[in-house]
């Protein structure tokens, strides 16, 4: 987990704070509708309730129940899935969010993201507290919202991660290879964290790219209740 302020903490010194008020989120020509966000929906099947206010201290979501899902998903589903994220789950830090699916297999995505959304968002994940305040003591991180973009492939597979990152970028700036081979298996580490805290409600049996979009067979929650509002 503190790998992934790392990564977070390097991306936004790559950029320069004099450039990401400038940049928008690149676009992968992505355009979904809102019978598209339904369709996610309706194959997912999962209810959305705000949080009580007698749940468990420190928890911003809990997901109960499950029920088997095998489904495939579009380009233009996952994106409305996305960018829709944070109506029902107010800490999800990604706005503006497109995703691509390719025929190679490969996924695609860009997005904006704020720094103090992106923190709290860590903080709800579990990342431990005194080490995001060891690196924003570090460096000077500029309270913005940055566009950042990701290409990965790989699968996950019986709720273990294999994504391999391919390329990644902030304000339209390149990360280093060397970085992406030394930070990039954190996302594994955050992929496989979440699988784990929300079972058994989310169960993955196979996630994968196929034929220009995502293959899903597991388990879904019946009821997700979550913070929807600060």
């Amino acid at each position: 987990m503190k790998k992934l302020l790392v990564v977070f903490v390097v991306l936004i010194l790559l950029a320069g704070a004099g450039i990401i008020y400038l940049v928008q989120p690149k676009n992968l020509g992505i355009k979904y509708s809102a019978q598209d966000h339904q369709a996610f929906n309706n194959k997912i099947k999962v209810s959305h309730e705000e949080l009580p206010a007698d749940s468990p201290s420190g928890k911003t979501l809990i997901a109960s129940g499950n029920h088997p899902v095998d489904e495939t998903f579009s380009s233009e589903e996952l994106s409305a899935a996305a960018d829709n994220r944070h109506k029902d789950y107010v800490y999800f830090p990604f706005h503006k969010v497109q995703i691509r699916v390719n025929s190679d297999g490969s996924v695609e995505g860009s997005a904006s993201v704020s720094f103090q959304d992106a923190v709290n968002y860590l903080l709800a994940l579990g990342v431990n507290s005194a080490d995001i305040s060891e690196g924003t003591k570090k460096f000077k991180i500029p309270n913005a919202s940055l566009p950042v973009y990701l290409k990965v492939s790989g699968s996950v597979e019986n709720n273990t991660s294999r994504i391999s990152v391919q390329q990644a970028k902030i304000a339209n700036i390149g990360v280093p290879q060397n970085l992406i081979d030394e930070y990039g298996p954190g996302l594994n580490d955050l992929v496989n964290s979440v699988i784990s805290d929300r079972q058994p409600s989310y169960n993955v049996e196979k996630l994968e790219a196929v034929g220009g979009k995502v293959h899903f067979k597991g388990t879904s929650p019946d009821r997700e209740q979550s913070v929807r509002s600060k």
